[in-house]
């Protein structure tokens, strides 16, 4: 291993590494007396990336294109199918139950759905005492009570509504409780899945910049998934865009808003609505290709305007391009 490389394990905190996630379909009875093949799921193909202490990573893409799938792996609710997960330097894919669970206190997610990942039987502060507990943060009720309200102060909600079960509070109260047991178990790392989508507008903004403060004040890493290319602008310093479990273009913000390279990332940026526009118009054709099947050459192809010979015959490698990663063979 070269110096270089070395330095960089050593400066990240997340790597990811040639991640791969299929999920079998199960055969119906049909299948099994026509003696059928298994089927799979392409979820996740290969996918690279890695995320520095302190920074913030976003995955961006159409629904269905992996980004959740890749959120659930890391924090190991799945188990990835083939590549890497390495935290702090220990590869932490294949590890068992037991052996994650000093990984878990480091790394936390924060899901979409702020209701249905929070116990309705559990008044809020048993949601936020319990992490406490179980991992022996705190010594004692009384101390796992002190580190509650404390939790409850940094994000916002108010101490008299400890003992209120969640249907009791809003959209956006509920996600300020999932950022607190979140922060529980004082984290490096939180995995932050469409945390904003399900609010209102105003709400967003709140919890964006909850995020971000809390970022600044505990020294935190994100990896934050999102198809809104407004709230990855606010909030991101690289961003990762994904199409049909592949990544086609990984770059800084200000590169991949103001200068795209790869035709998905242009028409994705294309089709984000602005005030400046009096018109939009959908700057793709075609259908995606069905994640069973994945085609031989580039997954995009189907719907670039750049499509040649060569797109359908041969997958593209995601190769530099001076400051940034991008999976194209007529790269401009």
């Amino acid at each position: 291993m070269t110096t270089t490389m070395t330095l960089q394990m050593q400066n990240s905190l997340l790597q990811v590494k040639n991640l791969v996630q299929h999920f079998e379909l199960p055969l119906s009875w049909m299948d099994r007396c026509l003696r059928r093949e298994r089927r799979f799921v392409h979820a996740v193909n290969g996918v690279s990336f890695e995320i520095g202490p302190g920074e913030v990573f976003s995955l961006v893409g159409e629904s269905g294109c992996g980004k959740s799938t890749i959120a659930r792996t890391v924090v190991r609710l799945l188990t990835p199918r083939s590549g890497e997960i390495v935290f702090e330097g220990r590869e932490i894919g294949r590890l068992k139950a037991r052996e994650l669970r000093p990984i878990r206190r480091e790394i936390q997610m924060v899901f979409q759905n702020p209701y249905a990942s929070l116990d309705p039987r559990q008044r809020v502060g048993e949601i936020l005492m319990e992490p406490l507990l179980f991992h022996g943060i705190a010594g004692s009720r009384e101390e796992a009570l002190e580190r509650m309200f404390r939790l409850m102060d940094i994000t916002g909600l108010h101490r008299d509504q400890a003992n209120r079960y969640p249907h009791q509070f809003s959209g956006g109260q509920r996600q300020r409780i999932g950022i607190a047991r979140a922060l529980a178990t004082g984290p490096k790392l939180i995995v932050a899945d469409e945390p904003v989508s399900a609010l209102d507008v105003s709400i967003q903004a709140q919890i964006l910049n909850l995020m971000m403060d809390l970022r600044e004040e505990f020294h935190l890493s994100y990896l934050f998934i999102s198809h809104n290319l407004a709230v990855v602008r606010h909030v991101t310093d690289r961003v990762g865009i994904m199409y049909l479990g592949f990544i086609v273009e990984q770059a800084g913000c200000d590169d991949i808003f103001e200068h795209p390279l790869h035709p998905y990332t242009k028409a994705l940026l294309d089709a984000a609505p602005s005030v400046d526009k009096d018109h939009i118009e959908a700057p793709l054709s075609g259908e995606v290709p069905s994640p069973l099947t994945l085609p031989p050459g580039c997954v995009f192809a189907s719907r670039c305007p750049k499509r040649e010979k060569l797109c359908d015959e041969e997958r593209p490698p995601l190769k530099k391009n001076g400051s940034r990663e991008v999976a194209c063979h007529f790269v401009e």
